[in-house]
């Protein structure tokens, strides 16, 4: 009974340590109606339809319809218009005649006005300047959402995937406890074991039963957050698909500061939209200074109208006393043409104009100084990136370490315990710290993929799926 007991506890550590895909399949088999997730379906869609990148479209758009509006500003503006009149009645007419008249006629009318805008202190340049910074800020924004929300998802996809492989590590764990148990009620039957450390392992094996179901609800929990970023219905079943995990290290010639400083001056998108954005302030300057030029403006008016009497009389007798041509011929055939120069100057408009000035180079300023604390967060996040990646690189290696140790303590006191050496505390303690090397090993894993992606993205490189 005790060699029986002892070969199957011994299996049981083997399958533990050899066999990862047995303890995924153990999460249960999916329904059929549930939606499998992919870590770069996952990416692409985050980057086409997320609430940040939608809103940053939308943006861009409005930006380019400002360009154009800036463009505009240089071309004359036209507008034309049109009307009819029926009207009857006495005294219609202005007339020097002491009597009144009694008249009925018709008329329409059209016209085409335009005026160009031949100069207003420089301030469509300035506006059209302006304008194109302001596009380029919304463009580099876009792209920064994209990284944004890639990055996120990113960040939210792993952590399921660590929900995942702490999980199958507290699966393994409750496996070793349930062949003990088994083991030692066993031994206990037989006489070779006391009953209380039957009792003990009870216990133990109920504390790790509700440890895995509590990794499963995190995972689930977690799941949900990754689909709202996703912008997907949370009310369906998701199967998040474990990616392969790169673990190759970089070298230190890849983590050389200077050269990712500039790498990421070059590449990072807010950085970009923050200068623009400056950029775009200062030009704004000119156009607040402008007003305190005069403007000119060039008019053209061209006016079509005709009017035919039906009947005029005046003490009954009849006035019209000549032929009169059909109002459609007038329209074609007469019309009034009127050029115009205007020019404007405020001389003194309530310091409305100094206020707009003021403002401008007060925003001007603090885009500015945006822009240079943009700058200092990158270089200030490569700094941080770099540091925690070769944290990441050491926190690997020691829990490799750490690992290869507690597997050894948990071998020995494994092996003494069956021949009756070491108590059940001393492989329970064993086997707490081998379950905890095996989960800080994949924390430690996951957290080394997450801190190379963190370099890629602080240097301005687009987070892609392996």
């Amino acid at each position: 009974m005790r060699v029986g007991a002892r070969r199957t506890f011994r299996r049981a550590i083997v399958a533990w340590l050899v066999t990862p895909a047995a303890l995924v399949a153990q999460r249960g088999a999916p329904a059929q109606d549930s939606v499998r997730l992919t870590l770069e379906e996952s990416l692409s869609r985050a980057t086409r339809l997320s609430t940040a990148v939608l809103l940053a479209s939308d943006s861009l758009r409005v930006s380019g319809a400002r360009v154009l509006q800036a463009y505009g500003g240089y071309l004359p503006a036209v507008s034309t218009g049109g009307g009819a009149v029926l009207a009857q009645g006495e005294a219609l007419l202005a007339s020097t005649a002491l009597q009144a008249t009694d008249t009925r006629f018709h008329a329409a009318s059209y016209d085409l006005s335009t005026a160009l805008n031949a100069f207003n202190g420089f301030r469509d340049r300035a506006a059209l300047k302006s304008a194109r910074f302001l596009r380029d800020a919304s463009t580099f924004s876009l792209e920064q959402a994209r990284q944004r929300i890639s990055f996120d998802v990113l960040q939210a996809y792993f952590q399921v995937v660590l929900d995942h492989r702490l999980a199958d590590v507290a699966r393994a764990n409750l496996e070793l406890s349930r062949v003990r148990q088994a083991q030692l009620e066993g031994q206990v039957a037989a006489g070779t074991r006391a009953p209380p450390d039957l009792l003990r392992q009870r216990a133990q094996t109920a504390a790790d039963e509700a440890t895995v179901i509590d990794f499963d609800a995190r995972a689930q929990t977690d799941i949900v957050g990754l689909v709202r970023r996703l912008r997907l219905e949370p009310t369906r079943d998701y199967i998040v698909t474990d990616p392969p995990l790169d673990t190759a290290m970089l070298v230190e010639s890849q983590l050389d500061i200077a050269t990712l400083a500039r790498q990421a001056l070059v590449a990072r998108p807010d950085l970009h939209a923050a200068e623009s954005r400056a950029a775009a302030a200062d030009a704004a300057i000119a156009v607040a200074t402008g007003l305190y030029l005069p403007r000119l403006v060039l008019g053209a008016d061209f006016i079509v109208a005709g009017r035919v009497f039906d009947w005029e009389r005046q003490s009954g007798v009849n006035l019209l006393t000549t032929d009169q041509r059909p109002l459609d011929t007038q329209l074609g055939r007469q019309g009034l043409g009127v050029f115009s120069v205007g020019l404007s100057w405020a001389v003194f408009d309530r310091f409305e104009t100094q206020f707009e000035v003021e403002r401008a180079r007060a925003d001007a300023r603090q885009s500015a100084l945006a822009a240079e604390d943009t700058r200092l967060q990158v270089l200030g996040d490569v700094r941080q990136a770099i540091d925690q990646y070769r944290a990441a690189v050491q926190t690997l290696r020691a829990s490799e370490s750490g690992l290869a140790s507690a597997q050894e303590a948990f071998d020995a006191v494994s092996g003494r315990f069956d021949v009756g050496l070491d108590t059940y505390i001393d492989v329970q303690a064993a086997q707490t710290a081998l379950t905890q090397a095996r989960a800080q090993r994949e924390d430690a894993v996951i957290n080394l993929v997450l801190q190379r992606d963190v370099l890629g993205f602080v240097t301005g490189r687009v987070v892609t799926a392996r």
